[in-house]
């Protein structure tokens, strides 16, 4: 602890940029030989010189019946502390301080969504959200009866009339009611936030590609999603969508106790949503292993509204040619503050939970 401790200096792990993120995480890689590391590279696009790539490294013997999934950039700008939790944790397995046992992998997915880590966007190069994009599109849901009010009060360029029209839809449909029509889910505006697209995403199908690669659904798995910028500041929550009471549920409880946040059961700051990835994974867990979203909380809810709506009606109308971009870097500046904020504390404090929720892991499957 007392290593740990000393090695939880932000400096060494947050960077807010894609490329100093993903250079770093693969130079981290390096250093494991001893453990054999196991690398797939999934090229998601190019801008510029820049290859937008998402990494799986696999850690441990190739037959193991149990895997931990460590998850980053699955909202592309919220991956510059997922990234950075990652590095600690490979940090941490070449210093031999995070053993892990005979029978179980790691398996780290680092940046899942590239380009909206490249421009710090929570949506792909589509304008998706990943997070609404897990449904069967053959039976695409239609628009909520009351989503073209709220779209036409999320149109308003202007950020105090926009809130004040959010303001009376929130009063008139209640909060819950509010929060379920503007950040459920929906399929038909890309440029708007929580868009679920028309198909499958790029990241979606490299996730599918990664679940067949390592063949997961015949092992026992725990996957760690790593998110930022909902709930209360520095707070990490972890988050399950899995019924309330199933094996699944049971099974995280097993691990992380009265920590769990069930959002069916409304003990979450989230709420249930259509698409999620976890949907997907689930689906490999039906006897046993548990699906975790770890959340940490940063400015509230309305700081978060407000930097996604202003940054999605500039999107909506200009494309930036370079992350220099005048205008753009305002914007990019305000999307930073929010899902990874400049504080020291706050850092320190992710940086220690995700390694917690990780070595909690470990240990649970060294118990068994």
């Amino acid at each position: 602890m007392k290593n740990l401790l000393h090695t939880l200096s932000p400096e060494r792990y947050f960077f807010t940029e894609y490329e100093a993120c993903h250079r770093d995480f693969m130079s981290k890689v390096k250093t494991l030989s001893a453990l054999h590391p196991q690398c797939e590279s999934f090229l998601q696009g190019e801008i510029n010189t820049t290859k937008l790539l998402t990494e799986a490294i696999w850690l441990g013997p190739e037959d193991a019946k149990k895997v931990l999934v460590i998850i980053s950039g699955t909202h592309g700008v919220e991956g510059y502390c997922g990234s950075a939790i990652q590095r600690l944790l490979l940090d941490q397995l070449q210093q031999q301080q995070l053993p892990i046992g005979d029978n179980t992998a790691l398996l780290f997915i680092h940046a899942l969504n590239p380009w909206g880590m490249y421009w710090a966007r929570r949506c792909d190069q589509d304008g998706i959200d990943l997070n609404r994009n897990f449904i069967d599109f053959s039976a695409r849901p239609d628009p909520d009866t009351d989503y073209p009010e709220l779209l036409a009060a999320l149109s308003e360029v202007d950020a105090s009339k926009r809130n004040s029209q959010l303001s009376k839809l929130r009063n008139l449909w209640g909060q819950t009611r509010y929060d379920e029509v503007l950040s459920g889910g929906q399929y038909h505006q890309p440029w708007a936030p929580f868009y679920g697209g028309t198909q499958p995403a790029s990241a979606n199908r490299v996730i599918e590609q990664i679940i067949q690669r390592w063949s997961l659904a015949s092992r026992e798995l725990i996957v760690l999603d790593l998110h930022t910028g909902l709930g209360p500041f520095g707070h990490g929550e972890l988050i399950s969508d899995h019924p309330a009471n199933s094996p699944s549920d049971h099974y995280s409880r097993c691990i992380y106790g009265d920590a769990i946040a069930n959002t069916e059961l409304g003990d979450s700051f989230s709420v249930p949503k259509a698409g999620l990835m976890d949907y997907r994974w689930h689906q490999l867990m039906a006897q046993k292993g548990c699906y975790l979203t770890l959340e940490f909380g940063t400015l509230g809810t309305q700081a978060l509204f407000d930097v996604l709506f202003s940054e999605s009606l500039y999107w909506r109308d200009q494309q930036p040619k370079s992350i220099n971009d005048s205008q753009y870097k305002h914007l990019r500046l305000a999307m930073i503050n929010h899902f990874c904020p400049a504080d020291p504390l706050w850092r320190q404090t992710a940086l220690f939970k995700g390694w917690q929720a990780v070595q909690r892991a470990l240990d649970y499957f060294n118990e068994k």
